[in-house]
């Protein structure tokens, strides 16, 4: 697949602007950051002086990416080769404190079966090493993608009504109000950043929390 990737652009403006209430510090080359849920690969390039590394959840997805980003095989040695592996929100293959930074850019809230939100706060926060920061995204419960939801309890939803039928069927968190993201992180995390992403894209409502917390000591 040729089709140019672009990041998004909050993200953007997260690694490389200047904002009076975002207190992370910016990543300095050499520095590492996993990428969970990282899709098409489209944030890697803005990554390119870090050592990335990335998640999807099935081979095959993880396959082509690994062929995208690293030809054939991948050379530990090359700074520029992203080390992608299989892995879950609740499940991320590497050993605890490996990671200076951490996205979850639109992909901690998807639940699979028989894990709880929980798990996936614990499992960010294990992978990252004190003093790292967390970036993360969450759709609100404004979002286009909760349209006709059916709420399951605990905060949990079904999805039943997503313009792009993409979601449908899936099991979701959300979070109706930044203090609610606050409490499902704190035990981990501290210093949160916020910010909100609200646009009427010609009648579909992109509504998101975006926060930014450091992984407590």
């Amino acid at each position: 697949n040729t089709e140019m990737m672009y990041p998004a652009e909050a993200v953007i403006r997260i690694f490389k602007g200047q904002y009076p209430n975002l207190k992370m510090p910016k990543p300095k080359a050499g520095d590492s950051i996993l990428d969970i849920g990282c899709g098409d690969g489209r944030h890697f390039p803005l990554f390119y002086e870090l050592k990335a590394a990335g998640t999807e959840i099935t081979p095959e997805i993880v396959e082509v990416l690994r062929k995208r980003f690293n030809g054939s095989t991948r050379d530990a040695n090359n700074p520029h080769d992203i080390d992608i592996r299989i892995g879950t929100c609740a499940s991320l293959p590497w050993p605890d404190a490996s990671f200076d930074y951490l996205l979850a850019w639109n992909s901690c809230y998807y639940m699979p079966a028989n894990t709880r939100f929980e798990q996936h706060a614990e499992e960010m926060a294990r992978v990252l090493k004190p003093g790292g920061w967390l970036v993360c995204s969450v759709p609100k419960t404004s979002c286009f993608i909760f349209k006709d939801a059916e709420l399951i309890g605990g905060g949990y939803v079904l999805i039943k009504d997503d313009y792009f039928g993409l979601r449908n069927g899936e099991l979701m968190k959300w979070f109706p109000e930044r203090s609610h993201l606050e409490g499902a992180f704190a035990t981990f995390f501290t210093d949160f950043c916020h910010a909100d992403i609200d646009i009427d894209m010609f009648g579909l409502a992109y509504n998101w929390h975006v926060f930014v917390a450091e992984r407590r000591a």
